[in-house]
């Protein structure tokens, strides 16, 4: 195997590899193919290697640094795999004593101070990595470049952290390359063909992290740049089948439906699936998705009651949200819908009413409905001012941050009250429990309501 100039590396979970786990949520690193496109245009040898689908013990991936001799490794960076991240940028120092070692992701953008001080990382990028990574590379392989006049990154200066100029947005999506797959093994993965058609969310609810990492403005891709994607993806794997990532695909109706014509006008069968605000859920649009081969669609939903929506800043109704997922039934959908237990302005009456309204969704529309317990990202309102919404985070320790694990205690709810609600709702969800005997003389009639 020849020398290479640039490693691409995503790590498992602080769960670490498990063989079932991976055949049950696996999805490319679309960022990592993303930024391994253009530095192949750029003239970079680069390779991806995805251990969240790929078992290396520690022999087999020494081996491997040994046998590329990188120049530069880039790890993509999850607060939930904190610990690989750290046995696998220190075995890289250890293993290639001048290889520089790049992060980016959400992680590295929002710890990028614990990052660079605590972990074997030399650059953290902020955001976008296409064109700041190509431009690190300019500067250390090529020395073509001052690493000053690299905006967006941030690095160790005499013993501090230093960050460069702010760097703008990618507003023209268009002109990014189409990811290259052949960088990994797609049969390795249940879902091997992921799409993103835009970057940035409109909204700024407390709990996600997309207004910090990406800014205000969100960005589209054409109907027609898409569509190229679609269709190479068929060319080259022959696969007609894919999920579009997007934050809120439907966002934008008018480009969604025009998205949906021009897959039409093909004449080719696909089927695919998105996530979709239940605002913009109208029957035109749905039975428009649905004519274009989506057969799954996802809302989230995160809470039963108005009230707490509106101070989440979800901007969005319950009774929105049930007429989307009424509506996308009767057309035949594959329906999903999540849902958050544990806001701070959460009560047990309004846990219990979320999880009584997530069943009957599932029960009238033959919904899938997840639920999951508020995790405090960086980068999140929530996380940003524990405080001030009168919550009390219990451990500092980024390997417990993960959806199932309760880490907070809110105003209303203790850690363990999250914890029995989100096992209540896993038992009635295997059919260990009945709905009805879990909040038995709880709710003073709340059943019945939301029958």
């Amino acid at each position: 195997m020849k020398n290479i100039d640039v490693l691409l590396i995503n790590v498992p979970t602080n769960r670490g590899y498990k063989k079932d786990l991976a055949d049950v949520i696996s999805m490319p690193p679309l960022g990592l193919l993303y930024i391994a496109s253009h530095l192949k245009k750029e003239g970079y040898e680069v390779q991806v290697i995805d251990m969240a689908v790929n078992y290396y013990n520690k022999n087999d991936f020494v081996s491997l640094l040994n046998r590329t001799k990188p120049k530069i490794v880039g790890i993509s960076t999850f607060v939930e795999s904190w610990l690989p991240i750290k046995i696998v940028s220190n075995l890289i120092k250890n293993t290639l004593s001048d290889v520089v070692v790049v992060g980016g992701g959400a992680c590295a953008t929002f710890c990028n101070d614990q990052i660079l001080k605590e972990l074997d990382f030399d650059y953290v990028i902020f955001g976008e990595g296409e064109f700041a990574f190509s431009q690190l590379c300019d500067c250390i392989i090529k020395q073509q470049l001052d690493i000053e006049s690299v905006d967006g990154i941030s690095y160790l200066k005499e013993g501090k952290v230093h960050i460069t100029k702010q760097k703008s947005r990618i507003k023209n999506l268009d002109e990014l390359e189409i990811p290259d797959r052949s960088f990994i093994d797609l049969k390795k993965y249940v879902y091997p063909i992921t799409i993103s058609t835009s970057r940035g969310c409109p909204g700024d609810c407390i709990f996600c992290s997309s207004r910090a990492y990406w800014g205000k403005e969100i960005y589209f891709r054409s109907p027609e740049n898409i569509l190229e994607e679609v269709l190479e993806i068929e060319n080259k794997f022959n696969l007609n089948m894919f999920f579009i990532i997007d934050d809120t695909f439907t966002i934008n109706a008018q480009r969604a439906i025009k998205f949906c014509n021009i897959l039409k006008d093909t004449g080719k069968k696909f089927i695919w699936g998105c996530e979709s605000r239940a605002d913009v859920a109208s029957s035109e649009l749905l039975q428009s998705l649905y004519d274009a081969g989506c057969r799954k669609i996802q809302f989230g939903m995160e809470s039963a009651n108005n009230e707490i929506l509106r101070k989440i800043g979800k901007k969005v109704t319950v009774e929105q949200i049930e007429n989307a997922v009424k509506i996308a039934s009767s057309i035949g959908f594959d329906i999903n819908v999540s849902f958050i237990m544990g806001h701070p302005f959460d009560t047990h009456e309004t846990v219990q009413e979320t999880i009584l309204f997530a069943l009957k969704l599932r029960r009238l529309y033959k919904a899938n409905v997840f639920g999951s317990i508020l995790t405090p990202y960086p980068g999140t309102k929530i996380y940003e001012n524990m405080k001030s919404y009168e919550m009390e985070l219990l451990t500092a320790d980024w390997n417990k941050f993960t959806m199932d694990n309760a880490i907070i205690n809110t105003k209303h709810l203790t850690a363990n009250d999250l914890r029995e609600y989100y096992q209540k709702f896993v038992n009635v969800l295997l059919g260990k429990t009945n709905e009805f005997e879990i909040f038995k003389g709880d709710l003073n009639g709340r059943v019945e309501q939301c029958l």
